[in-house]
């Protein structure tokens, strides 16, 4: 076959040693950004200590982080889209591992909010071009799967913030748990520039890298293909010089916005319990510990739930899985917030609710990656995440505002069923609609032209 399409060799193949590579190099730099952005809520406590400011003051040390992680996603996705996913990526890790140490030697508010935004400028480059790559090396019938032990990185990274975090205070400083923060995505930059390949879909598009694709190729499937072998992709191409502009052509605008307003109230919820949950437990008289232990059940349950809902979009599908989810989390919310003030009741029912809270954060980024295809796929992705930051930047902001008015962890609790009812609703909208790539070719958009 001097012309076989590259998702039907993909499809057809089992997952191999390369592949399950690539989820390994992966899964290191999502668990990365999952322990810096978990990183700052725990040293918020030291923060207010040691440089004697109050909860609301701490709250630009919460919300410029995710700043920076917002516009990193908006960026990231059209330059990927370009230039590769392993580029961006490699120089994602660089950039945010040098301003995380950098951070450390800040002293004041100010400088502090400043680093963290740099940083999450380069974070938030990493997490969706991660995420894309493996998408783009997964066979379908298991794409959902890989992609959400792909992000079972974010939880793993936040449960091992709490106890790096920790651990730093107790026998140094808050200072070296931002060093070693710096230190660990460094080296996995050297990793991924030895050992991380390029998306096989990537290449495709790329007429002169046709060599370099079968090379590829042949190492990831079992079946060898001959040097002049030319892939096709069966998808659509969208003809615009401007990335962004094909994710609200006609064809993908409804499905656009659907996915962006459902991860914006998804992302709300889970940045507002990361951001304060330690927090709104000691002011009602929990112990550090006892705070940190909820918040690392919060982190495992989503660990579990992240390992679980692949598999269950897979079988059941993306839209119904991810809506049953969070009505699973408005269930659980209610539970929290009615439940006696019992450390370890509270730590079960908080776990449970970080299985559903924190998979369907997980299932937006599936959804948007099986919606677009490879042409704006790293567009998409990282758009709906960099969009979907502004939530979680609403939450984290929220949650400064409702601390500072002394409200208890049930009000808060409960307040957060508006997000997750918007959320269903906005996700069984898109359930309507299939994904463009399963659709088959169809009328392009109009290029845009400067």
């Amino acid at each position: 076959m001097s012309n076989p399409d590259l998702r039907t060799v993909l499809d057809r193949n089992r997952v191999g040693s390369l592949q399950r590579r690539v989820l390994l190099l992966c899964l290191a730099v999502v668990t990365l950004d999952g322990i810096d952005v978990a990183m700052v809520s725990f040293i918020g406590p030291s923060l207010i200590k040691d440089w004697h400011i109050t909860k609301a003051q701490l709250g630009p040390v919460v919300t410029s982080g995710l700043l920076g992680l917002a516009l990193g996603s908006l960026t990231a996705g059209p330059l990927a889209d370009r230039l590769g996913r392993k580029k961006v990526i490699l120089a994602s890790l660089v950039f945010f591992g040098l301003l995380s140490a950098a951070t450390a030697l800040t002293t004041d508010i100010l400088w502090f909010s400043i680093l963290r935004v740099l940083t999450g400028f380069g974070l938030g480059a990493a997490l969706p071009n991660a995420t894309t790559l493996v998408s783009e090396y997964a066979p379908s019938r298991q794409r959902s799967h890989i992609m959400a032990l792909t992000y079972c990185g974010m939880t793993l990274g936040g449960a091992a913030a709490g106890y790096l975090t920790n651990l730093f205070i107790q026998i140094a400083s808050w200072h070296w748990a931002l060093v070693v923060g710096g230190i660990l995505p460094l080296a996995c930059a050297v990793l991924v520039a030895a050992a991380l390949p390029e998306s096989p879909k990537f290449l495709a598009r790329q007429p002169e890298r046709q060599g370099e694709l079968v090379a590829l190729m042949n190492r990831v499937v079992p079946e060898q293909f001959p040097a002049g072998t030319r892939f096709s992709l069966d998808e659509p191409v969208v003809a615009t010089k401007v990335p962004v502009a094909g994710l609200v052509a006609r064809r993908f605008r409804l499905g656009t916005i659907t996915i962006w307003a459902g991860f914006v109230c998804a992302f709300f919820i889970v940045y507002l319990m990361n951001s304060w949950l330690p927090i709104l437990m000691t002011d009602v008289g929990f112990s550090l510990t006892a705070a940190a232990t909820m918040g690392l059940l919060l982190q495992a349950g989503g660990t579990i739930g992240n390992l679980m809902i692949g598999w269950l979009m897979d079988r059941f599908g993306l839209h119904r899985t991810v809506a049953v989810a969070m009505g699973c989390a408005g269930v659980m919310l209610v539970f929290v917030a009615l439940a006696p003030s019992d450390a370890l009741i509270l730590g079960i029912l908080i776990f449970v609710l970080g299985m559903f809270t924190n998979t369907v954060g997980t299932g937006f980024p599936i959804l948007s990656a099986a919606f677009y295809p490879t042409s704006i796929r790293a567009t998409g992705t990282s758009w709906a995440t960099g969009i979907a930051r502004f939530g979680a930047i609403a939450g984290a902001a929220a949650g400064t505002v409702l601390v500072a008015a002394g409200l208890h962890y049930r009000q808060v609790f409960l307040a957060l069923l508006v997000p997750a009812a918007t959320c269903i609703l906005a996700v069984t909208v898109k359930g309507r609609y299939k994904s463009t790539v399963d659709t088959g070719p169809v009328a392009e958009p109009a290029p845009v032209t400067n």
